[in-house]
């Protein structure tokens, strides 16, 4: 399958509700969060096309045909390029395509596709210099773009504009693991600055340590504090989002208050970062909000599984596929709240049966071509589904 530029990138890349949590940062409170798991928007998947615009035929020899096979095989190139993750190499290649032929809108399209990829790359840099060379770099793509794909991809270059207006301002410092971002007016940020970036450090050694990689040496991740009212039109999502991953993480803050929970809400987000580093692109939704749930604490408790049981109680029990992908899909509020918390609960399961390391690979199949169920099934000796079906009956007979 070509590659998949996935333009809109919310919760089933790494949206996370926080409800739990220990430490206290003072002086920062997160805004408040309830326990209410809204369906954000389905990705949009932008898939180039291997087949320029067929032309008139030309006589098989001549230089009009010789031009139009060179052609088809740089847009090929282009296409595996693409697979292989050598963006700059395909929009080199398909730059030339358009050269030798402006007139082809499959070719324009293909280019803009690309370029909205490298930015996409590139707009959550912590080089603010990067960031803004994304925004160059997408100036004209909308001119070869067409109906809803042309509207759908105006609104995401139209919020990382927004974004980058309304950070314009924001004071900036870091270290070389993590740039933070916030706005210097908000009290008490300035002087939790360096609090906060140590707590990021810990909570990066600590799952570096567990997880046995460390992704972010060399390549800085950026975390941005708003006001509640900035983080809801910044992102899309409502006054119940405790924070969001989408490359950056992104978190909703409000001053002058004590609050347990923004550990919980960091080490959740940062969890989502590490999965998106070392899963392959692929992890099921129902793993990656799993683990960055379970990691939310050091370890989780007792009280809060039991709580996550009998939110499901007396409720459908759905399949373990169902909770593949965006949990949007899944409709209702209530369905959602049910995905997280049995989310949750199936990854404690699998780690205190099976070990924590053997969460750890499932979530790294998709970095290795394999899937959760191909790993399990091949350590363990017995289908996933099995495991799934007897956590369901531990939860329902307790």
């Amino acid at each position: 399958m070509r590659t998949l530029l996935t333009i809109l990138l919310v919760a089933a890349t790494g949206l996370g509700l926080l409800f739990f949590g220990r430490r206290v940062l003072k002086g920062v409170e997160p805004a408040r969060t309830v326990p209410v798991l809204t369906p954000s928007p389905k990705p949009l998947d932008l898939t180039p096309n291997p087949n320029p615009t067929p032309g008139v035929p030309e006589p098989e020899g001549s230089a009009a045909a010789d031009l139009r096979a060179e052609i088809l095989d740089w847009n090929q190139q282009a296409l595996d390029a693409l697979d292989r993750g050598e963006i700059l190499r395909a929009m080199e290649l398909l730059q030339r395509c358009v050269e030798a032929n402006p007139d082809d809108p499959v070719l324009a399209r293909n280019l803009a596709l690309a370029r909205l990829r490298q930015a996409g790359l590139m707009i959550d840099s912590a080089d603010l210099e990067e960031r803004v060379a994304a925004l160059e770099l997408v100036e004209n793509v909308l001119d070869a773009l067409e109906g809803d794909e042309r509207e759908a991809v105006a609104a995401r270059i139209e919020r990382w504009r927004a974004r980058a207006d309304h950070e314009g301002s924001f004071f900036s410092s870091g270290n070389r693991r993590f740039e933070l971002s916030y706005d210097g007016e908000q009290q008490g940020l300035r002087a939790s600055e360096t609090d906060l970036l140590d707590r990021l450090d810990k909570a990066y050694q600590e799952f570096g340590e567990r997880l046995g990689a460390f992704p972010l040496e060399g390549n800085r991740l950026r975390v941005v504090l708003y006001s509640p009212e900035a983080f809801t039109r910044l992102t899309g999502l409502g006054h119940w989002a405790g924070g969001a991953f989408d490359g950056t993480i992104r978190v909703p803050i409000r001053t002058g208050g004590i609050d347990s929970r923004l550990d919980s809400v960091l080490r959740h987000e940062l969890t989502h970062a590490f999965v998106a580093r070392l899963g392959g692109g692929s992890t099921p939704a129902w793993l990656n909000e799993g683990l960055a749930q379970f990691l939310e604490e050091r370890q989780v408790s007792s009280l809060r599984l039991k709580a996550a049981k009998l939110s499901c109680r007396g409720a459908p029990w759905p399949s373990l596929t169902s909770l593949g992908t965006n949990f949007s899909t899944l409709g209702d509020e209530t369905a959602i709240r049910r995905a997280y918390a049995i989310s949750l609960g199936f990854t404690a399961y699998l780690a205190d049966n099976y070990g924590e390391e053997l969460v750890l690979d499932l979530m790294r199949a998709g970095a290795t071509g394999s899937s959760p169920e191909v790993v399990f099934r091949r350590q363990i000796g017995f289908d996933l589904g099995a495991a799934w079906e007897d956590m369901r009956q531990n939860w329902l007979q307790h």
